[in-house]
């Protein structure tokens, strides 16, 4: 589904006569991939003129490798002007190995900041054999593409003095009136560095830090960025339970809009630098509201018959029917309901966890008690 946005100031005073009179997608002159590859981050970015660049590759698991690859040619990919290697992490750097092998890449954009790991060696080594350009670009310089250009806001050029999160590459690209920040996985350390050099940060979209950690995103870091759109890479029912709670409430709080890969999967961003619209390729509310809606229109005769989910009494294969619920989260549904003699509301459920709003405000009209 295609969701119209245009820049905050301007669609006060345009709306309604745009609403009257257009009704069209954004002609993507820039798409932004935020790729579901579970938990890890990976971020393509293509031009219609040709320039593509690639953010982080996912985790080093050959299903994820195998997906990233899938991804890369259904999108066209045939070369890279860039990849950007946030940080060293396995979870952002564990696909790059197969990418690089797969396609011919211009430069290669490294933290620089080293860690022992089999992963990033590996990574390293082929680096050095495709003899690739490697570059560790600091806080003011920029990578320029013939139509994109990043600038870079961290790290600054001591990276030792960072944790592996916080010497994350922290890319700004700003595109004619439509702007985004990718953050990697830096923290509060970080974040409070970045706002201490006294650079504007604020955009249009947020790539959220550390996959919604509750180390990341702190309030005057958001306030600063001042977005209307957050994207959150995070694998659905991860062991680290991210995103963080808080988090969601803090965006919430500020009125943006959250997509995250475990609710929508694949999240595409595509803007002619005045608009752009998102497009996810899994159902949101407006879908399922949309069937109900259908559902309840049925003549009284329809053997169609619209149904809650009971919450108290609902199977674990019935539970994961429920958008954003998989296995673990279900299994933390029954064993809750069990331990505190069931639910006594609905509103109960986000005690859970691996329920927060966001997933409640999805189905709520959906369950019962």
């Amino acid at each position: 589904m295609n969701i119209f946005r245009k820049n905050k100031f301007l669609i006060l005073i345009f709306a309604l006569a745009f609403l009257l009179i257009f009704s069209f997608n954004v002609a993507a002159e820039l798409t932004v991939h935020f790729i579901d590859l579970g938990q890890g981050d990976a971020i393509l970015l293509q031009h219609q003129e040709g320039d593509t660049v690639l953010i982080d590759g996912g985790d080093r698991f050959a299903s994820v490798e195998e997906k990233l690859i899938s991804y890369l040619n259904e999108a066209g990919v045939d070369r890279f002007d860039a990849i950007i290697a946030t940080h060293p992490h396995a979870d952002h750097i564990g696909g790059l190995s197969a990418v690089i092998e797969k396609f011919p890449v211009d430069a290669i954009y490294d933290s620089g900041r080293v860690h022992t790991s089999q992963t990033y060696e590996d990574y390293l080594l082929l680096i050095d054999e495709k003899d690739l350009t490697f570059k560790t670009p600091r806080r003011g310089d920029k990578i320029e593409l013939d139509n994109l250009t990043f600038d870079i806001i961290h790290p600054g050029e001591d990276t030792e003095k960072y944790s592996l999160n916080d010497s994350s590459i922290v890319t700004y690209l700003q595109y004619d009136q439509i702007s985004f920040i990718f953050t990697g996985d830096i923290e509060e350390f970080a974040e409070r560095e970045i706002l201490g050099t006294g650079i504007d940060i604020s955009s249009t979209i947020l790539k959220v830090a550390h996959h919604g950690s509750r180390t990341s995103t702190n309030n005057y870091f958001l306030e600063a960025v001042n977005p209307e759109i957050a994207v959150i890479q995070v694998g659905e029912d991860n062991r680290f339970n991210h995103p963080a709670p808080e988090v969601i409430n803090l965006l919430e709080k500020n009125d943006i809009e959250i997509y995250r890969n475990d609710l929508d999967g694949d999240i595409i961003v595509n803007t002619d630098g005045e608009y752009y619209s998102i497009e996810t390729n899994r159902l949101n509310q407006d879908d399922l509201d949309q069937a109900e809606e259908s559902e309840i229109s049925e003549p009284e005769d329809s053997e169609t018959n619209y149904s809650q989910i009971n919450i108290n009494q609902a199977s674990k294969s019935q539970l994961e029917s429920l958008w954003g619920v998989g296995p673990v989260t279900a299994d933390n549904i029954i064993e809750y309901r069990e331990d505190n003699d069931e639910f006594q509301t609905i509103e109960e459920i986000k005690e859970v966890d691996g329920i927060d709003s966001n997933k409640f405000n999805r189905w709520k009209d959906q369950i019962t008690i």
